[in-house]
């Protein structure tokens, strides 16, 4: 008995279809990429939420041990004590408290073993490691600079996102909050330091700044592999690494190039953030507000960077 097949004849694709399909594909990722970059830029600032709160702890944790909180250290441009870690600023001092102590530990025994002076000659070729929790996950910032670079001491050492308030708890040429005299470092090393309990008045904890997050070109913060340009590493006090003193203050979106507020095109002496609406600040009692850029240079922002101000004001 004859057998009959059934020819089954499979359609193919057009090439017009295809294109159709892809130009679909191709709207419908133009239309989630937004979304998604928005949710990962959430989830950036949460996280630089969180490092805060946890420098907040540790800020606190110190005042609990040392009686006072920490501080911008001091030796910016005096090579002849800059190596000495009496004087390296709060994100060297708050290291033990930050789950940070080896390292603490590592470098204390270096100066130690040299007179409390750390440099490229004895550091055994420095720190040059990343601390997550220094770093803002919005920002591709190199994490640490190379050893011998940059500025004194010359040590190769963990980058940080964040900055002190230099305003008030910070020591510079024109900026002297803690009314230090004399000649530093003795001056700075036997300071009345700024207390928990002295911050009262029209701010209190919760409206005065401790530590914020720099303004920085991205492109910079990508490419700084030395300690330098506002930029310093952990072991360099008294840097522009450490803290911010403008006055009026600054915040204001990260840029490519020329500042948008101030027509420069360097980070300098600037807070901000890569996140829109505004930049992160840890206050004094521990929490955490995000900072409108409406309030850059405003008389408001500058109450809220000095603990001594006793006129009430809000930051929302």
């Amino acid at each position: 008995m004859p057998r009959f097949v059934l020819s089954r004849r499979l359609r193919a694709f057009t090439l017009i279809e295809l294109l159709v399909v892809i130009a679909i594909i191709a709207i419908l990722i133009a239309l989630l990429l937004p979304a998604i970059q928005k949710v990962r830029s959430a989830a950036a600032r949460t996280q630089s939420v969180n490092n805060l709160k946890q420098i907040g702890i540790a800020c606190h944790n110190y005042h609990d041990v040392k009686g006072s909180l920490p501080d911008t250290g001091y030796g910016s441009g005096n090579a002849s004590i800059d190596g000495y870690i009496g004087l390296w600023g709060w994100s060297f001092q708050i290291l033990p408290y930050l789950e940070q102590q080896t390292l603490y530990q590592q470098v204390y025994n270096v100066a130690m073993a040299n007179g409390g002076v750390v440099t490229n000659a004895n550091d055994g070729g420095g720190w040059p490691i990343p601390i997550k929790t220094y770093l803002d996950p919005g920002r591709n910032h190199f994490p640490y600079a190379n050893n011998g670079s940059g500025n004194p001491p010359h040590v190769g050492g963990p980058h940080s996102d964040y900055a002190i308030n230099g305003q008030s708890f910070g020591w510079s040429n024109t900026n002297n909050p803690m009314g230090l005299t004399g000649t530093p470092p003795c001056p700075y090393i036997n300071a009345k330091k700024i207390t928990m309990s002295m911050i009262t008045g029209g701010n209190g904890t919760s409206n005065t700044v401790l530590i914020g997050e720099k303004s920085m070109d991205p492109n910079f913060a990508a490419g700084n592999t030395s300690s330098t340009g506002w930029d310093e590493d952990i072991f360099s006090g008294g840097y522009g690494g450490q803290g911010r003193w403008s006055n009026p203050p600054i915040v204001v979106k990260d840029y490519v190039g020329t500042n948008p507020i101030t027509k420069t095109s360097n980070n300098n002496n600037f807070w901000g953030s890569p996140y829109d609406g505004g930049s992160p600040f840890l206050m004094c009692d521990g929490s955490v507000r995000l900072i409108n850029y409406a309030l850059n240079g405003t008389a408001t922002l500058e109450a809220a960077m000095l603990w001594y101000n006793k006129a009430p004001f809000s930051l929302d």
